[in-house]
């Protein structure tokens, strides 16, 4: 019964059906169900009877109000009709009415206008002087549309503002490319976080890569696709990059973005000039150059500076100013990169921008001039300029025309400026320069579009003649250029380039794998010639100097002898020459420009060591040089020099002494052949030691690499391509590892003409040596045989002074040892001075047939000369002995009875010929007597019988 299409008349039949088809007995539960219902509405209306009489009044009420309403609608719908009928009818000052209150309407919209246009100046210059360009875009838009309507076009009194906010356009866009350049270049104190200065405590500049680089996070937040909003109340500029992208979208806005996209190619140049400079001047102020200037070095100086130690300050100025300015490169590149993205972005949004390819152009003229930038950088610090000085000086027609008007030689062109205070130093006084600052900041804050950087000028002279240093950018150098500063320049541009790699995008048209080229081309065309030309010229400079050849004053801080001031210097620029190849690929031809340096150098101290030991008038060398080269004399002085303290010794001295005595018995010494001056052995000992004590620095830096570990020339021809493998350096440091051994990389082709150079300064030190070994042996025997040549001894008295020669040879001994021993080291020395008294000894035994005559005092002479010889050879020499010598002339005395007594009994150390020569001297005087015949016939039968007697018994010994 609860359905809806339920009939109750048919449900009443069915409970009356008794058949089986009926429900009759449902019926009681029917009546039950119905007594509850009856009971339920009973109780509800006994609960709410009054409500219900409530209600049955409230509906007459209502029934009479809609009654009373309908009445009124009826009536006003009649009303309608009546006032239809009267508006139809046609009535002319109802018709003026309305048309009137249309033009006041329109008036009153016209003057709201009028004064909202009024407001937009205000507005304009608020929104401008917060920064927040796209609102002001945005009112300027609207505002120029407005006022450019045609009604507006009518109204006269709005000619001032229209000029205005038109002018205001152009301003407008001139201040977001100022706002432009101030964040591309830094120059806005809030594009201070996008670069890091040197510091002198870490090594290098620390790129964003840390916590990821700010320029991917802000390619990643944004997308340029999408038109930017205006943004909250913040500063836009606390955001460096979103500020470039807000000025990108601002100017789009204002239909100025192709002009300015220009403007910043146009500008490019010069504002990165000035960006360089602006940092130059910077680390120059940080860096007084009273601290490098002092440390100046030239190469017409007496100093040479071939490198800078890790302490120099110039090692902190160069490294501030470079990895300070690639820094500033790197926030710079990254802000051209944002411009990249945006004009990118909203060319892909469908809008009409013009020439917008042409700032995939932009991207890489600016990687051009940045590469321009850093490749005259490179060369000003590496290259020597002539004109170095020449901004000291005044310029020279302003000098020459102050001079004319000053000497009243000329009028003045009153055309010719002579003073500008364009030429005043600004930086000079930190007051004039504060002023300046807060000028400018003040109209910037108070007006701004009023101070255009670009409009600014130039504190510069306008002289042609001024120069900036000499360098080649233009920038005032802060370091004396040298090629050994390429170990400062290039592991701050090397990591400068890998930095760059991060920002580069990719359809810029830069190949990426070609970043290091240009640093590549540099070297090889620009450093390497200049690196040559530069090293030659530095060995000349320190080769052919006048002292080059001369003892250097701080020797004893460099070896244990006296060195020559040029081996010093040489050397220092080997040393520091490999120093800097470690910073650069190696390279073949590097180790064959040091081969030819060495080679070189060889060739000038052989020379001075031939003009050392030649003849003035003939140019001849002198004995104790030929003999060094000669055979056999050379020969025995190598053995002597290789001997060691053994038994040997005296067998091969005696070797040597007789080869020497043979060639004196070929070839007389005379005096132009001894070494007589001071200075020359001086000269011969520091030369040795030179010598040694170059060969052994050098043969250190001997290394040797493979062949594939080199640069080389990968193409055919001089076209080929040279291979330098930047990527494969192991590290490019900025500074040499003080405690790392220095190295001179070679192969193994190369290696094989260093050690023959290295050989040939340890020969010219052997020969030097051996010259000055056979100098003094020269000297010995030179005068002993003038002294037995020439000196008298058949003396009618005792004499008690020896012979002259004697004399001679003692002083020169004593000088020589002095300066040898002060001069060469302790093996040397003795070396030098080995065998003498062997020598004199077997001299003056085996010479002795060259006295003509001799007597007792003749002998007791002889013995003086042998006993000042002996004592002052026991001052060179400990172990010298000249006992053989004294005891043959001894046996003079005892007669020729005790001489041939001796021989019998075999006491006598003497050969044969010695002793017949000593027989003979001793009937020399009486043989000699002319004036008693029968005497001289006596004393040839004496010494007849004697020398006969004497010949038995030797021969029977």
């Amino acid at each position: 019964m609860k359905d809806e299409e339920c009939v109750p008349v048919k449900v009443a039949l069915q409970l009356m059906d008794t058949s089986s088809l009926g429900m009759a007995r449902q019926y009681p539960g029917f009546k039950e169900t119905h007594q509850d219902l009856q009971y339920a509405l009973q109780a509800i209306v006994n609960d709410h009877h009054q409500g219900f009489n409530s209600s049955i009044g409230a509906f007459h009420t209502i029934m009479r109000s809609i009654t009373t309403s309908q009445a009124k609608a009826r009536d006003l719908r009649e009303s309608l009709i009546k006032a239809k009928e009267d508006l139809s009818t046609s009535k002319p000052e109802v018709k003026n009415m309305v048309d009137n209150s249309q033009k006041y309407d329109a008036m009153l919209q016209t003057l709201h206008s009028i004064e909202q246009l009024q407001l937009v100046p205000d507005k304009l210059e608020a929104r401008i002087s917060e920064k927040k360009f796209l609102g002001a875009v945005e009112l300027l838009d609207e505002a120029l549309t407005r006022i450019r309507e045609p009604d507006m076009m009518e109204i006269g009194a709005l000619s001032d503002l229209r000029a205005y906010l038109g002018s205001q356009e152009s301003s407008l866009a001139d201040i977001l490319v100022e706002e432009l350049h101030n964040h591309l270049y830094l120059k806005s104190l809030y594009c201070n976080d996008r670069w890091k200065a040197y510091s002198a405590n870490k090594e290098g500049y620390a790129s964003s890569m840390g916590g990821g680089r700010a320029l991917h996070k802000f390619l990643d937040s944004n997308d340029s696709t999408q038109p930017v909003n205006a943004g909250t109340n913040k500063n836009p500029e606390a955001d460096s990059l979103s500020y470039i992208r807000l000025c990108l979208e601002a100017l789009h806005n204002l239909g100025h973005l192709p002009n300015a996209i220009a403007t910043v190619n146009q500008r490019l140049p010069v504002e990165l000039f000035k960006l360089v400079d602006k940092t130059n001047t910077e680390v120059d102020q940080r860096h007084p150059s009273s601290l490098t200037a002092g440390r100046t070095r030239g190469y017409n100086g007496k100093t040479m500076d071939l490198g800078l130690s890790e302490n120099d300050v110039r090692v902190t100025t160069i490294h501030d100013l470079l990895y300070t300015l690639y820094s500033k490169f790197e926030a710079v590149m990254e802000g051209y990169r944002v411009i990249y993205d945006v004009v990118r972005g909203i060319t892909k949004r469908g809008d009409t921008l013009q020439d917008a390819e042409s700032w995939k152009h932009g991207f890489v003229e600016v990687w051009q001039l940045i590469q321009s930038e850093m490749r005259s950088l490179l060369h000003d610090y590496l290259t020597q300029s002539d004109s170095k000085n020449a901004h000291h000086a005044a310029p020279k027609g302003l000098h020459n025309a102050i001079i004319n008007i000053v000497a009243g030689r000329g009028t003045r062109d009153m055309n010719k400026t002579i003073f500008k205070l364009s030429n005043t130093e600004v930086n000079a006084t930190s007051d004039l320069k504060e002023d300046q600052e807060d000028l400018q900041q003040i109209l910037k804050a108070s007006v701004p579009g009023l101070v255009s950087e670009s409009l600014r000028p130039a504190v510069a002279s306008s002289d042609n003649n001024n120069t900036s240093d000499g360098a080649a950018t233009g920038h005032k150098l802060l370091i004396e250029p040298s090629v050994f500063n390429i170990g400062l320049l290039l592991p701050p541009s090397l990591t400068f380039l890998n930095h760059i790699k991060e920002i580069v995008p990719a359809g810029s048209g830069i190949v990426l794998s070609t970043l290091p080229s240009f640093l590549d081309d540099f070297l090889v065309n620009v450093f390497y010639p200049s690196l040559d030309d530069t090293i030659r010229e530095l060995f000349n400079q320190t080769t052919s100097d006048i002292d080059a050849f001369h003892e250097d004053s701080n020797w004893m801080s460099r070896s244990g002898k006296p060195i020559m001031k040029g081996t010093v210097a040489f050397l220092d620029l080997i040393t520091a020459f490999c120093k800097m190849l470690d910073t650069i690929p190696p390279d073949q031809a590097f180790g064959q420009l040091t081969i030819d340096l060495l080679t070189s150098y060889y060739d000038k101290c052989y020379e001075w060591y031939k003009e050392l030991v030649s003849r003035v008038e003939t140019g001849n060398m002198k004995a104790s040089a030929r003999w060094s080269k000669e055979e056999p004399i050379r020969q025995a002085i190598e053995n002597v020099w290789n001997l060691t303290e053994d038994a040997s010794t005296a067998e091969h001295l005696k070797k040597e002494t007789e080869v020497e005595l043979a060639k004196q018995a070929s070839q007389k010494l005379t005096q132009n052949d001894l070494i007589s001056d001071r200075k020359v052995i001086n000269s011969l000992c520091i030369l040795c030691t030179s010598m040694r004590w170059l060969a052994g620095k050098v043969v250190q830096l001997r290394h040797v690499e493979e062949p594939e570990n080199f640069s080389r020339n990968d193409g055919s021809g001089s076209g080929g391509r040279m291979r330098r493998r930047w990527t494969l350096i192991e590290s490019v440091r900025s500074q040499h590892d003080a405690n790392k051994p220095i190295y001179l990389p070679m192969t193994s082709d190369t290696v094989s003409a260093f050690d023959g150079v290295v050989k040939s300064f340890q020969e010219l030190a052997t020969t030097v040596l051996f010259t000055l070994h056979a100098e003094v042996r020269c000297k010995v025997i030179y005068h002993l045989d003038k002294c037995m040549v020439e000196g008298n001894y058949c003396l009618d008295n005792a004499v008690s002074t020896p012979d002259t020669n004697v004399l001679v040879l003692n002083t020169d001994l004593v000088w020589f040892d002095e300066d040898i021993a002060s001069a060469l080291p302790q093996r040397e020395t003795r070396f030098v001075e080995r065998g003498l008294g062997t020598l004199m000894s077997h001299i003056l035994v085996a010479n002795a047939s060259t006295i003509k005559i001799i007597n007792q005092d003749g002998v007791d002479r002889m013995q003086r000369n042998i006993l000042v010889l002996q004592q002052n050879l026991k001052n060179i020499d400990v172990s010298a002995d000249l006992g053989r010598a004294a005891r043959f002339y001894a046996l003079y005395g005892g007669g020729m009875d005790v001489l041939i007594a001796n021989a019998k009994a075999g006491k006598l150390e003497f050969s044969y010929d010695e002793l017949k020569v000593l027989v003979e001297l001793y009937f020399s005087e009486a043989m000699s007597n002319r004036r008693e015949s029968s005497s001289a016939l006596q004393a040839r039968r004496s010494l007849n019988e004697n020398l006969l007697a004497l010949s038995e018994i030797m021969w029977s010994i």
